[in-house]
């Protein structure tokens, strides 16, 4: 084991079972200092076997005798003038530099719910001509035990102690969020966190693995141990005051790191592999259920720049709009504000990457139904049913004209699915499109979804052109 300054290695003394290391500096990717730890060669990694967890009981709520939310009767969408199926749009992608060619074109999605389960960038990917093994990540967020998160990693085990933060919700500016937008914390001894970092293949493909945390404060020790594959812990002290970054490395690919808090409050911000091979090209889903644009205005731009690696995004995707629509103090002109300020920290951080704005889709509203009895009395809704088609309908205008002032295209989910309404027609689809609460779509909606951007945005045609 060597550990320190690239090239030197110091004899350091060893306490019971594991050591306690105080590293040195060395540079790598976009010139940051790090603490190198370094692993010996071993057994290669077994499948994990997550601990078990304690079971909590929870409370059981009885259902309600009364009313149910129900989709819309064929009979109450008669009256509904639905296209057929959405027309095809123009994309020009739009950026304020020319994308880099001498490595693989990279994308990264920033998004909501619609996209953080990853069926849409995987049908991009598959739709653009790539195998599933032939695309990576950049940047791994630290959120794969968050519910509806799905990664692509092979498997996790996350123990008790844990919380997030999340930019979208803070109310303060400026704040420090690495490219994930999410932030992993635990001040409990004995919270772990365990990787599986291969994809789609059973072989290990990282030659390293930088691990992103928020700089311990001073006079704060934060003690972690780090277990590569099956090979034996080492203890590490967090540099205080430090740019919280660990370079991981072993004498072998690796697959699997297991962190675990010794001592302190821990923020992990996110992981970036380094691989065996170059991929033939990069994508990063960074998308988190019930996120908003604001996470954009809250965060710091120059901090979130420099965490994550030197491989810079040729193309950056933002797709919000359904939870800002859901808001009922909803106010357009601040919406409108906002994202003004939201893409401005896009560009600082982004400044010469196409840049694609993906509007909300369209959605349909539940209607109230009774239960038993009341159900068969129950009358027609008069409910507005293109509530959200319409609310939907603003965000997408306004973001189609405030991308135009950061050069910033915009596709419209809501006319690819065939406009205001489209939600209900899709619901009705063999198979359906779009899942009962007529929000989520279904796996193959967001398969067609994705087609269809592939197909509006040129962007088959835009790599094939800049391969030559």
């Amino acid at each position: 084991m060597t550990i320190g300054n690239d090239g030197q290695k110091p004899r350091l003394p060893i306490f019971g079972q594991a050591a306690l290391f105080f590293f040195g500096f060395a540079l790598f990717a976009g010139d940051a200092a790090a603490q190198v730890l370094e692993f010996p060669a071993g057994p290669p990694a077994g499948e994990l076997q997550c601990p078990p967890h304690k079971h909590h009981g929870r409370h059981k709520h009885a259902k309600r005798a009364g009313e149910a939310l129900e989709p819309p009767a064929n009979e109450e969408l008669a009256a509904l003038s639905v296209q057929d199926e959405g027309q095809p749009q123009q994309i020009i992608l739009n950026g304020r530099g020319q994308p880099e060619t001498s490595r693989p074109f990279s994308i990264a999605l920033w998004g909501d719910s619609l996209t953080a389960a990853n069926y849409f960038s995987e049908e991009m990917v598959r739709d653009l001509g790539f195998s599933k093994d032939e695309v990576l990540p950049t940047f791994i967020p630290p959120d794969m035990d968050r519910s509806g998160v799905r990664l692509p990693i092979h498997k996790h085990c996350q123990g008790e102690g844990w919380s997030y933060e999340y930019a979208y919700v803070s109310r303060q500016t400026d704040v420090s969020f690495a490219k994930g937008l999410v932030n992993l914390r635990s001040h409990v001894p004995g919270s772990y966190l365990w990787v599986d970092f291969r994809t789609h293949s059973p072989e290990p493909n990282l030659r390293a693995l930088d691990v992103l945390f928020a700089p311990p404060q001073a006079n704060k020790r934060v003690v972690v141990g780090f277990t590569v594959d099956d090979g034996a812990e080492q203890i590490v002290e967090l540099e205080q005051g430090g740019d919280g970054l660990v370079r991981v490395r072993s004498e072998q690919p690796m697959s699997t790191l297991k962190l675990r808090l010794i001592e302190g409050s821990l923020v992990l911000q996110g992981f970036v592999p380094q691989y065996v091979q170059t991929p033939a090209a990069y994508f990063d889903t960074l998308s988190i259920p019930g996120a908003t644009a604001h996470a954009w205005k809250a965060l710091n731009p120059d901090y979130l720049a420099q965490r994550g690696g030197n491989i810079a995004y040729d193309m950056v995707i933002l797709e919000y709009g359904t939870n800002e629509g859901n808001d009922r103090g909803l106010d357009f002109n601040k919406y409108e504000s906002d994202l003004r300020v939201s893409l401005h920290n896009l560009r600082q951080a982004y400044p010469g990457s196409l840049c694609v704005l993906i509007g909300p889709p369209d959605r349909g509203v539940l209607v109230k139904r009774g239960r038993g009895r009341k159900k068969r009395r129950a009358k027609p809704s008069k409910a507005n049913l293109l509530k959200y088609s319409h609310i939907h309908q603003r965000i997408g205008d306004i973001q189609r004209a405030v991308g135009e002032e950061y050069s910033c295209s915009y596709w419209s989910w809501q006319d690819a699915m065939g406009g205001p309404g489209s939600a209900y027609r899709w619901l009705h689809h063999s198979p359906p499109l779009i899942g009962s609460d007529i929000t989520h779509l279904t796996v193959p909606g967001y398969q067609i979804s994705a087609r269809k951007f592939v197909s509006d945005t040129g962007l088959r045609k835009y790599l094939g052109m800049r391969a030559d």
